[in-house]
């Protein structure tokens, strides 16, 4: 009864988040100089790549992850990716007997020079879903408002905004590596807007033969029956999971968690989810609250990190 809207919701979302990919990387500034290459004194065993969610751009708060740690990251994880580290840190020493897995890590958040992570905002930890399918449309028509402002500069710009955003994250690893003179093993971790732009770039890093693993949080990109996503039971997939390009189709290993809560609208657009069966919205809710399945996501973080470092 509801698979005519559903399609509806799904055309005019996708219009609408592709339009946001647009207008957030038409912003991206050409980058500085480099400095020439420097090796640090250590070099982590891995570097996590983290891309936060969109808006999450005022909590820039440099973090040492683990007491022993030589490294603090620039802030530019944000709050919710922040977060979810923290988690693995204190998950792996519970159960490793007081070891630390961010000792060897080193996070490399994505400054907004690589990545701008504007428009649309979300408020944490949650923000409003639909009750019904009328709500839903009027949301999707929320995620419009970019293609709206920028109707006259879109059409000429977007390719090459998508352009830019693309080569953004890699560009932000080679400066890495050209200034310190180390070349880890890399996980990405992205949160909404953010696993957009980090997904497309495993098999860029696997070939190079650095891609140690990806940890996706609310992923827009998810595919249905996806058999890496965590959290949702045989869901639909998320506002951009229909596209060729989803989380199936980008993997290229198999150390992979597509964290996906349920009733989280951006990355399963399903019935239940979008009629709001139980109430609230889990899309801002990532370790920034409890969760069933986050120990099990951070247990897959530690193993990836393990069988880099210990290898």
């Amino acid at each position: 009864m509801f698979s005519s809207p559903l399609r509806s919701l799904r055309s005019r979302a996708t219009t609408a988040l592709l339009a946001v990919a647009a207008a957030a990387t038409a912003t991206l500034s050409p980058l500085a100089a480099q400095p020439e290459a420097n090796a640090q004194e250590r070099c982590p065993a891995v570097a996590v790549v983290a891309a936060r969610g969109s808006g999450q751009n005022t909590q820039v708060i440099p973090t040492r992850y683990a007491n022993g740690a030589a490294w603090t990251s620039n802030g530019w994880e944000g709050e919710t990716i922040r977060a979810f580290l923290q988690k693995a840190e204190s998950r792996y020493s519970a159960t490793h007997g007081g070891a630390s897995v961010m000792n060897d890590v080193e996070v490399i958040g994505l400054e907004p020079r690589y990545y701008p992570a504007v428009f649309p905002q979300y408020d944490t930890p949650e923000i409003a879903i639909p009750a019904t399918i009328a709500q839903a449309v009027g949301l999707a028509a929320q995620y419009t408002v970019p293609m709206l402002q920028t109707a006259r500069r879109a059409g000429a710009e977007f390719l090459d905004s998508v352009n830019v955003g693309r080569v953004g994250v890699m560009r932000a690893i080679n400066d890495y590596e050209a200034s310190t003179g180390c070349r880890p093993g890399y996980i990405l971790v992205g949160f909404s807007q953010g696993a957009m732009v980090v997904l497309e770039h495993e098999k860029e890093l696997a070939a190079r033969g650095q891609l140690a693993g990806a940890v996706y949080l609310g992923n827009p990109n998810t595919a249905a029956g996806d058999p890496a996503t965590v959290g949702i039971q045989g869901g639909v997939g998320g506002i951009l999971g229909a596209l060729p390009f989803n989380s199936k189709t980008a993997a290229a290993t198999p150390n992979r968690v597509n964290y996906c809560l349920p009733l989280d609208g951006v990355c399963d657009i399903s019935v239940a989810t979008l009629r709001g069966l139980e109430g609230g919205n889990n899309h801002g809710r990532y370790f920034l609250a409890p969760s069933p399945w986050d120990d099990q996501v951070a247990d897959s973080f530690g193993r990836f990190v393990d069988q880099v470092r210990y290898r």
